[in-house]
């Protein structure tokens, strides 16, 4: 069965989820900067933390209306060197061997094709650019994504422990794909890609709203996070190069 896959929602600029995955990123970006993809650039919330370290860089999404609030964003940032534009969600419009480094963070799961996304993610880098992308954890506690199940006023998303289903039924009914530690890098190594290092993302729970709540989460997802336990963290970051 094929996943039924929903257009992600996008992170917002005051989160801090962005800046963790920037911090991850910043060991693997390349000196001297270059040029930079971020595929599935969404509102640019993420985009815009690397203008300063690349010379320029082109953010894609599928969504008109996400292009347009990144570009209103960088404007009133007062950042020049970044580009967005939409695609068709298929081929990307760029010649090959185009970018020094990309970025792309919790889109994967979203695509039509994560193979196919991933072969024309290699065909616009340049040899040996590397990639630093965040896709969801299988192993997390809750289902971020939502499943279509009825009743249809039920919001089958922030459900315990569905994520955990088999994946061939999970992909039955889930909004997005999600991945294990060992299928995401097997897909990335089947397209072409060496690992060159995976880490659990802890969740940073933006959206909270209570402040003592907020806290004692993240005092529990520290903790979690020291301990062999972080297995369950909300998602995986890799960075990885391609290959000769």
């Amino acid at each position: 069965m094929t996943t039924r896959i929903n257009i992600g929602t996008p992170t917002q600029y005051d989160f801090a989820l962005p800046r963790v995955r920037h911090e991850l990123s910043r060991p693997f970006l390349p000196e001297g900067g270059g040029r930079l993809l971020d595929f599935g650039c969404g509102n640019g919330a993420n985009t815009v933390l690397y203008a300063d370290e690349f010379a320029s860089i082109d953010g894609v999404d599928v969504e008109q209306e996400r292009v347009d609030e990144a570009t209103a964003a960088a404007a009133d940032l007062g950042i020049d060197n970044v580009t967005y534009r939409t695609y068709d969600g298929d081929l990307l419009p760029f010649d090959d061997e185009t970018f020094d480094h990309l970025t792309s963070y919790e889109v994967l799961e979203h695509t039509n094709d994560d193979a196919a996304s991933l072969a024309e993610i290699r065909r616009v880098l340049r040899p040996g650019a590397a990639i630093t992308i965040s896709v969801p954890n299988k192993w997390y506690l809750m289902e971020t994504h939502g499943f279509d199940l009825p009743p249809s006023w039920m919001k089958w998303n922030r459900v315990p422990f569905l994520s955990w289903l088999p994946t061939s039924v999970h992909e039955r009914y889930a909004q997005a794909r999600i991945y294990s530690k060992r299928r995401i890098l097997d897909l990335l190594d089947a397209s072409g890609f060496d690992v060159l290092a995976h880490d659990y993302v802890m969740p940073p729970f933006d959206k909270v709203q209570r402040p003592a709540v907020k806290r004692s989460l993240d005092r529990t997802f520290t903790a979690i996070e020291r301990s062999p336990l972080r297995v369950v963290g909300v998602a995986h970051f890799i960075a990885a190069r391609k290959r000769a």
